[in-house]
């Protein structure tokens, strides 16, 4: 076996070891979330005083703290994983459609994050959502009406319930009906389950014998002691590291920077303001998904992944840009180009009728 072959061995392994990471992560997720919704007030005038409430009460404060750590190392193994993928090559149909699915899910838990930021009712909840709806309303609506039904829809009384809803629901259920279609096309998924299989091929034929099983596999006591540094580094943040809950939302400004996940967005809106927001995601999941045209399954780095390690050099470069830059109030900015365009064209028209 060459050099290259143990490492691409080596990194195949270190794939299911992320993928059950990631399975783990899910579960607490889910089971910290579930705890928080009994809990959690949906409705506008009271969702503040509820996520008060639950930060004034140390068990309920830790729970949150530790779904939110949750979510962030979730997200942080998920960009590992992808990037084992993309440094190993998804060649192959099987590797191409899972690394497909596997954006589809970096998609989703994109936006189940965003939605949890929505769901904080503070000042970085307001601001999250304004980008949001003058994003859709001001920029994707020229281009799509059909835009409108989706702010229309999350516009009204029931929009944080709606929000909601899909946080707690339907997305993390997309979420998992996608994780069971990667795991039917991940090789690496698949090898986890082979000391089931030999246990019940014997059980079939009647030959079962003792020998090493699931628990026994390599990979899986793995996945067990990193879930149990995971764990026991998240129970460390949630201890030391509150999560944020800023003040009562007050509107008409824009004082907080985004989490540290969409802080290179927030870069390219200082350059050339709110249009990136509804671009820059979409090009970015677009690189993504060409990877697997790039690739090759040869020795040696490839189109694919020369395009993949750049391009995640420049959102972490643009990333680390954005936290140090000065705050640049970009809704703001927005809003007055509309109302001075706006302006314009009535003092155009006045003119032309006189």
């Amino acid at each position: 076996m060459n050099t290259f072959q143990k490492i691409k061995s080596e990194l195949q392994q270190t794939g299911t070891v992320l993928g059950g990471l990631l399975l783990v992560l899910f579960i607490l997720l889910t089971v910290s979330g579930i705890v928080l919704s009994l809990f959690y007030d949906p409705s506008p005038e009271s969702v503040y005083q509820s996520m008060v409430r639950i930060m004034g009460n140390s068990l309920l404060a830790f729970v949150r703290n530790f779904h939110f750590w949750a979510a962030d190392l979730f997200l942080f193994v998920m960009f590992m994983h992808m990037t084992r993928v993309a440094l190993t090559k998804p060649s192959g149909r099987p590797r191409r459609y899972a690394w497909w699915i596997g954006t589809g899910m970096l998609i989703l838990i994109g936006a189940e994050m965003l939605l949890g930021t929505f769901l904080r009712g503070d000042e970085e909840s307001l601001e999250a959502y304004s980008h949001f709806f003058i994003g859709t309303t001001g920029i994707v609506a020229k281009y799509m009406s059909l835009a409108t039904i989706a702010t229309d829809f999350f516009s009204q009384h029931s929009a944080l319930f709606r929000f909601f809803i899909l946080h707690a629901v339907v997305v993390p259920f997309t979420i998992m009906g996608l994780v069971v279609m990667h795991g039917l096309f991940a090789p690496t998924f698949r090898a986890i389950l082979a000391p089931w299989k030999k246990i019940s091929d014997a059980a079939i034929r009647g030959q079962l014998t003792p020998q090493p099983g699931f628990w026994q596999s390599p990979s899986v006591r793995k996945i067990l002691w990193l879930a149990l540094i995971a764990f026991g580094i998240i129970v460390l943040l949630a201890l030391t590291l509150p999560a944020p809950l800023l003040s009562q939302p007050y509107g008409g400004l824009e004082v907080t920077k985004p989490p540290w996940w969409l802080l290179w967005v927030v870069a390219l809106e200082n350059w050339w303001g709110l249009t990136p927001i509804v671009i820059a995601p979409p090009v970015l999941f677009a690189i993504f998904a060409i990877i697997p045209f790039l690739t090759k399954d040869k020795p040696g780095a490839d189109m694919g992944v020369y395009v993949y390690l750049t391009t995640i050099a420049i959102v972490i470069a643009l990333g680390f840009y954005a936290a140090v830059a000065p705050q640049v109030a970009h809704t703001e900015m927005f809003i007055q180009q509309q109302q001075q365009g706006q302006a314009l064209e009535q003092q155009q028209e006045q003119a032309m009728q006189h």
